[in-house]
């Protein structure tokens, strides 16, 4: 694919979510698999995620961030190329002061995989699932000092700025319904 299509692919999301005989796609506003699961990773499909479509409809990732399908042992380790970027991406755009974000990284237990039926950890907010390389604020009614371990993202490269929504509507505690900001 070129630079042409893709844009084509990006402003014309009838053509994207049409593809027959399986094909490759862009996650859109009107994609019918946006906020549902990928049946391998069991990762929400989020706004620009790469996928790929089956002849029958079902949609997985196709994104080399996720690596669906991959049989790679080094699955999930992040290169010393892909920190050095997110390392100059915090110094360039520093997260707030006043509040602790934490990217989550390899072996955070907020990216463990779902097991017993349970389903991944999801941002409160927008119910995207938490991956790898998100920026989030773990207990935001309590940020300094954890009282639990919901997360709301904080990630503005991934246009997921649920914090500063939560912040605007928020009146309780989702966890202990505790009134906030007393």
């Amino acid at each position: 694919m070129n630079f042409g299509q893709g844009v084509l692919i990006a402003i014309d999301p009838v053509n994207n979510t049409a593809i027959q005989g399986g094909g490759q796609g862009i996650t859109t506003l009107n994609s019918y698999w946006l906020h549902q699961r990928c049946p391998i990773c069991s990762h929400t499909f989020r706004l620009g995620d790469e996928v790929y479509i089956a002849n029958d409809g079902t949609v997985q990732h196709s994104s080399a961030l996720l690596l669906c399908g991959s049989s790679d042992v080094n699955k999930g380790e992040v290169s010393e190329e892909t920190s050095a970027f997110f390392m100059g991406l915090d110094t360039a755009w520093p997260p707030p002061q006043d509040i602790p974000v934490v990217r989550l990284d390899i072996g955070h237990q907020l990216l463990a995989p779902p097991l017993a039926g349970f389903q991944r950890h999801t941002c409160v907010v927008c119910g995207h699932t938490l991956r790898q390389n998100d920026l989030v604020v773990i207990c935001p009614c309590s940020p300094h000092q954890p009282l639990c371990k919901i997360a709301i993202h904080r990630d503005l490269m991934h246009g997921l700025n649920c914090l500063e929504v939560w912040e605007r509507g928020q009146r309780y505690c989702p966890v202990t319904s505790k009134k906030l900001y007393e």
